[in-house]
């Protein structure tokens, strides 16, 4: 029989066995990590080449918009294959089936709608 008390025992002993770990794994980062470090090793690495600038540039929004566009079109093929394949039995359903995916392709369209308004589409280098 379970009492709530054996039930939070679990959580505590899986807690305290996550910390023992993580601090573990801090304890031995420290003492087998590099201790002298210099120029080429603090450096920042960008695939071979030698960064230029600050790391702390600012984006252009453009940046986001893409990155939501891209959510977007990702979003509605995870979306719109499962509702491809179910078709039939989203027919027999009825008007429920229907206005589901109708509801969808609303606010999606909506939303490309907005992004070519922002601009996100209209892309120039700066």
């Amino acid at each position: 029989m379970n009492t709530p008390d054996t039930n939070l025992l679990g959580i505590f002993v899986m807690f305290a066995f996550a910390s023992v770990v993580v601090g573990g794994a801090f304890f031995v980062g420290r003492f087998l990590g590099p201790r002298r470090l210099f120029g080429p090793k603090i450096m920042s690495y960008e695939c071979g080449i030698t960064p230029t600038g600050e790391a702390r540039d600012r984006l252009s929004v453009k940046y986001y918009l893409v990155a939501i566009l891209f959510l977007l079109f990702d979003l509605e093929a995870a979306f719109l294959l499962p509702v491809a394949l179910a078709w039939p039995q989203l027919k027999a359903v009825g008007i429920v089936g229907m206005l589901t995916t109708l509801f969808f392709l609303v606010f999606f369209v909506l939303s490309i709608w907005y992004e070519y308004r922002a601009g996100a589409v209209e892309w120039e280098p700066s």
